[in-house]
């Protein structure tokens, strides 16, 4: 059976090891191979994300300053809530090697010893103690409150895969995937398959991917997360998941449990609320939904971690007449967005396109306002529901705010491609401009009537499809001089003073062009004969 090539698709990194700090992590290949345990003190300032933006910019044409405020898409804020998870993911994937060190040879040995001294009288267990089921932590939250954007940079500090050249295999230390909208476990199960491929060249989707049964499927998968020593699971968007339908409780279950209990494999799922209370019911009769962590996210209050992001990112102006943050300018942007973060940037970065688009180059009330009754319309249901504070109303427009949340940010990039498009093409305009003039300039100086010379060439370009003056030239002179004739010459006859012998300009030209140059090629022949150059520069340049 033929196999596909191996294309690796990241850098694998290769493993470097580190003495262990704890006695059940020491010999551990799986541990000692990851960066130290920091605390989120540590690591907290390297979580933000800040975009480049400098006071020259601003001076920069519009186009730019555009596409510049799409920078703001990247843009992270530490924040209080942020300090546990990123304490939190490294403790899960440590929790979940532990107990599946793969160079463990002394397994078996250490329970001979045990039942050996069991039998002599001492008191022991001879099958060492472990944890039953891998740990797992939830995060939940109204959609653009920022749960994956934080938890894709708790992951960014470790690595994804490492190769363990020595021992002779692949761990991928982490996985995050997305549950596709209206995707069944099959789908998921698929994409599992497909990522492991995607990082590690392999064939696993080919191998595994014609399961009968998704009950099969779940220990195929089971089997190539065990074998590539996965650290962690990361499920986004698990409501679309659980929503599926043909996705039963009792098969939902069944992976969860493989995941945890078998394989030993921490997780983490993340999704809206309506999503947890469709994953309580999923866990009701077996188990919580997490246990090192299950946490809510709101939108944010107007209190002090509103100020300290909406500070932070205030600073990110690439309007002309950038403006202080006051009162009115907080107020509206909270009023707008009710906290939620994905709105408060999406209506930064919009407001000030709009401003740079329209010549205004600075934000005010009015313009937030404008704005986001302009684009926000779609959401109008779901700010009215967080107004209001009504739990059932909010979890009734979920998808509404996820939805538009995505065609929010298409909306910004569509503007910062709308004014690149504008950019060029006002730039082409301009250099068919100057060509057409170069063109008509030539054939004047060439004695053709300066009304006969603007016509003949808005022909070469508009209707012929050229470009630049040479091309236009060539055209004319080429087909007048095929036709016999030159271009109609102006009354006085007016252009380059004949030489003595010179043949007269029309019959010249004629024969220039039947003659051919060197080649016979009649655009050569007509820049042998000076009558057009590469020099932009002369009578008859073009």
């Amino acid at each position: 059976m033929s196999t596909k090539p191996v294309v690796e698709t990241i850098p694998r990194l290769e493993a470097i090891y580190r003495p262990a700090g704890l006695p059940e992590h020491a010999g551990n290949p799986l541990i000692e191979a990851l960066p130290p345990f920091r605390t989120a003190v540590d690591v907290i300032k390297a979580f933000g994300r800040y975009p480049h933006i400098s006071a020259g910019e601003r001076q920069l044409p519009k186009e730019t300053r555009m596409q510049c405020v799409c920078r703001l898409d990247e843009y992270v804020e530490p924040l209080p809530k942020h300090f546990g998870l990123v304490e939190q993911i490294g403790l899960l994937i440590r929790a979940g090697y532990t107990s599946r060190n793969p160079l463990d040879p002394g397994h078996s040995k250490k329970m001979k010893e045990f039942y050996r001294r069991a039998m002599a009288g001492e008191i022991l267990t001879i099958s060492p103690t472990r944890r039953s089921t891998a740990p797992s932590m939830a995060l939940f939250g109204v959609s653009g409150v920022g749960k994956s954007t934080a938890i894709e940079r708790a992951l960014a500090f470790y690595p994804q895969v490492l190769h363990h050249k020595e021992h002779g295999f692949f761990q991928i230390c982490w996985l995050k995937i997305d549950c596709p909208l209206d995707g069944s476990l099959k789908q998921f199960l698929m994409a599992f398959l497909d990522k492991v491929d995607e990082l590690l060249g392999s064939n696993w989707r080919r191998t595994f991917g014609r399961a009968k049964t998704v009950d099969e499927l779940i220990g195929y998968v089971a089997r190539v997360a065990a074998a590539h020593h996965l650290g962690l699971l990361v499920m986004d968007e698990v409501q679309n998941l659980l929503l599926a339908s043909g996705v039963g409780q009792e098969k939902m279950l069944n992976f969860f449990v493989t995941l945890s209990n078998d394989v030993k494999i921490p997780y983490v799922t993340i999704g809206t609320p309506r999503g947890l209370a469709l994953l309580n019911g999923v866990f009701r009769e077996a188990r919580r939904v997490s246990d090192m962590g299950g946490d809510i996210w709101d939108a944010f209050g107007e209190g002090g971690e509103w100020k300290h992001f909406i500070n932070g990112m205030w600073g990110y102006q690439w309007t002309k007449k950038p403006v202080e943050l006051s009162p009115d300018l907080n107020r509206v942007l909270y009023d707008e967005t009710q906290g939620i973060t994905a709105l408060v940037v999406r209506l930064f970065q919009l407001s000030q396109i709009e401003a740079i688009r329209t010549g205004t180059e600075t934000l005010s009330p009015s313009l937030l306002h404008k704005v986001a009754t302009q684009k926000f319309r779609v959401l109008a249901p779901m700010l009215a529901a967080l107004r209001s504070k009504d739990e059932k109303e909010i979890r009734k427009y979920e998808d509404l705010l996820t939805n538009g949340l995505k065609s929010l940010g298409q909306d910004v990039d569509r503007e910062a491609q709308l004014a690149l498009l504008k950019a060029a093409k006002a730039e082409s305009q301009t250099h068919v401009i100057a060509e057409k003039t170069r063109a008509v300039s030539a054939l004047v100086d060439m004695g053709t009537e300066e009304s006969a010379a603007k016509k003949l060439v808005d022909d070469a370009f508009e209707r012929q499809g050229l470009k630049t003056c040479t091309e236009a030239v060539v055209f004319i002179l080429c087909s007048a001089g095929a036709a016999g004739a030159t271009p109609a010459k102006t009354g006085n006859g007016a252009g380059k003073t004949a030489k003595a012998g010179d043949p007269p300009r029309k019959n010249r030209l004629k024969a220039v062009v039947d003659g051919g140059g060197k080649d016979g090629n009649g655009h050569d022949a007509l820049r042998q004969a000076g009558i057009i150059t590469d020099v932009r520069g002369g009578a008859a340049a073009c």
